[in-house]
């Protein structure tokens, strides 16, 4: 409650004075004591009013309550003489009614006309409930009800189940009290030991079982025993030849998991069962309804009606889906089928190409493979995804353990070895790459990888990535073919013909107090738009949304430009004012080079005339934008 002589507190007593007006003079509501409320413990709720409805079917009782942040909040309406719960939908379990207009935002300076909207709201859900034209509300919130009835301690089960209508049986790993299915062994125990380790229990799964359902239940189909489960699969094509399949195959305690449609998308249940007798089915103890028969000649059919009937419980469980399609859209992500297959090499891992990384594990590509045969430095952490506890690893290989722990469903894997390395002792890993991306800023990598695509070595498109000095620009160039080449965009030091910034001499990048230390003293904030732009340009490549060459330049605020001591290029403004306060990203074609000493087929050719050095007289250097 706000406290003091405030507005909040003034608006609150005035809220509350105009709204017991309206109740007990339009309404014929009364105030209620604490004792008459007591059923609301936990809300902190303070003023509490109640007020008789009549419906076509009864004259019903709603509580009123308004907390101490009245009118900030929205007023709570309680159905005081309720049914059972799970009788009605949108009730809890105190009576509490969950109404549409709770979504909508507290209207402080109107209170009266909040709680009337909420009063008539109340009413219609009342008088729908009594009719049960509600009731296929149970069906499109399935999860809200069958969760909200389970124990407190219930079982939990993770789901990588791909929800496509089928019934089947599949893989469980079984825990204490969390369990793992999926479509097979292979796929639950890599996500396993991805989420969890290498744990030597992580061996072996069992067997469960898939009832695809005609449609989601309501709380009183929920399967209480082995026999309602039994009933259940009746409905269910195949079902009942499953079921003898999961006898055959399975161990007790068995699980189920129902599936359906619920309206708003698939909605998976867990039941578990145990046979409270299951060495009698086995045929190893005497059991006077299997009379007649003689161990192991009992019939198959008769065993699982023995093992799925009414003596035997069922426990509800929990499910919560943590498949790719779920975790990368919630299902709905149309492009989630085609990343999920997707292959990408990622060359450098440093300060662009982590958190390039990062973005498409994030966005759902299926296979990274990271490359840096560099260690994590302090001077990296400030602007880096792995943070100290990481300083002295390796980075491919840290970040790859990183982002696997995060998306288990994917394979991420990183190597401890330079691009050449790399290429020589993993050729396979860059023949089926969907695609190569390039994050090194080191120009002598880059030429070797340029020259190895642009003969045809390297089938796989290439992204090259880098930033201007101070992060005030960056580059991201997507090759689909061996022409145009990189080297078309670039003069023979590695430095690119288009840049978007100019700058004095000598301002560009910064010494530490050691022999050879150059760096660039940005931050991650100054990094976004360049990573921004190379990892929507990964995606767009990826997914076949661009076939040609293409030049993703992304121009920083001006600002930005001005303080670290630089200015536009003459090639940037080109006569566009629309381009001088930057934070700009756009789309350039990375045009040919007729004269271009590695794609025109002849890598010892002349350079063109925009070139004035010979390719033997020049000495190969890193460009200035260090991405490390």
């Amino acid at each position: 409650m706000p406290n003091g002589d405030t507005i909040a507190l003034q608006l609150h007593e005035e809220g509350i004075q105009k709204v017991d007006s309206f109740l007990s003079s339009v309404c014929n509501a009364r105030r209620l004591c604490a004792d008459e409320v007591q059923a609301y413990t936990g809300r902190f709720l303070k003023v509490r009013w109640e007020l008789q409805v009549e419906t076509p079917a009864a004259v019903r009782r709603l509580h009123v309550l308004v907390d101490g942040e009245f009118p900030f909040s929205i007023p709570r309406f309680f159905l005081a003489d309720r049914p059972k719960f799970l009788t009605w939908p949108h009730i809890e379990e105190d009576g509490l009614l969950c109404l549409l207009a709770d979504s909508k935002a507290a209207r402080f300076k109107h209170p009266v006309e909040m709680v009337g909207e909420l009063f008539g709201d109340a009413y219609r859900l009342v008088c729908a409930s009594e009719n049960r034209e509600n009731q296929s509300d149970f069906r499109t919130e399935f999860y809200s009800y069958w969760n909200r009835s389970l124990e407190e301690n219930a079982e939990r089960m993770l789901s990588l189940l791909k929800p496509d209508g089928r019934s089947r049986l599949v893989r469980i790993w079984r825990g204490k009290t969390q369990s793992v299915v999926g479509e097979s062994e292979g796929q639950v125990l890599a996500w396993l030991r991805h989420r969890y380790g290498k744990q030597p229990q992580f061996d072996s799964t069992d067997v469960a079982c898939l009832l695809w359902l005609p449609e989601a239940l309501l709380p009183e189909q929920y399967p209480k025993t082995a026999g309602d489960l039994y009933r259940l699969a009746v409905t269910v094509e195949g079902g009942k030849e499953l079921l003898q399949r999961l006898n055959e195959l399975g161990t007790n305690p068995f699980y189920f998991i129902l599936g359906a449609e619920s309206g708003n998308g698939p909605c998976l249940a867990g039941v578990r069962t145990r046979n409270i007798s299951s060495t009698d089915i086995r045929g190893k103890r005497r059991d006077h309804s299997l009379d007649g028969f003689r161990p192991g000649k009992i019939p198959k059919f008769l065993m699982t009606q023995r093992l799925f009937s009414d003596a035997n419980p069922s426990l509800r469980m929990k499910v919560e889906r943590v498949d790719s399609a779920w975790i990368h859209g919630r299902g709905y992500d149309r492009y989630h089928e085609s990343l999920s297959m997707k292959k990408v090499v990622i060359i450098g891992c440093g300060s662009v190409g982590a958190p390039i990384a990062q973005h498409l594990a994030m966005a759902g590509v299926g296979h990274l493979r990271l490359v840096d045969p560099e260690e994590l430095s302090w001077a990296n952490v400030g602007r880096h995804p792995l943070g100290a506890e990481h300083v002295g690893d390796n980075k491919a290989v840290a970040l790859a353990q990183k982002l696997q722990l995060s998306y288990p469903h994917a394979e991420i894997h990183g190597f401890d070895l330079s691009y050449a390395k790399f290429q020589s002792k993993e050729a396979p890993m860059l023949a089926d790459a969907d695609l190569i991306i390039c994050a090194t800023a080191d120009w002598e990598m880059e030429s070797l990888l340029n020259l190895q695509h642009a003969y045809g070595e390297i089938a796989a498109p290439v992204l090259y990535t880098w930033t201007e000095p101070h992060a005030c620009a960056g580059h991201a160039v997507f090759l689909p073919s061996i022409t145009p080449c990189l080297q078309c965009g670039m003069t023979l030091q590695g430095e690119t013909r288009i840049a978007i910034t100019a700058w004095p001499k000598g301002t560009e990048s910064q010494s530490e107090p050691a022999c050879g230390a150059v760096f660039q003293p940005y931050g991650p904030i100054e990094l976004q738009g360049t990573i921004s732009s190379a990892a929507s340009l990964a995606l767009d490549g990826l997914l076949g949304k661009i076939q040609h060459a293409l030049h993703r330049v992304w121009a920083g605020p001006h600002s930005l430009l001005v303080e670290a001591g630089g200015d536009w290029s003459d090639t940037w403004r080109n006569g566009k004012p629309e381009r001088e306060k930057g934070g700009i990203q756009e789309d350039w074609t990375w045009q040919k080079d007729d004269l271009c000493p590695v794609c025109s087929g002849n890598v010892t050719g002349a350079a063109s005339p925009s070139e004035l050095e010979t390719p033997s007289s020049v000495s190969f250097s890193p460009p200035l934008s260090s991405t490390t």
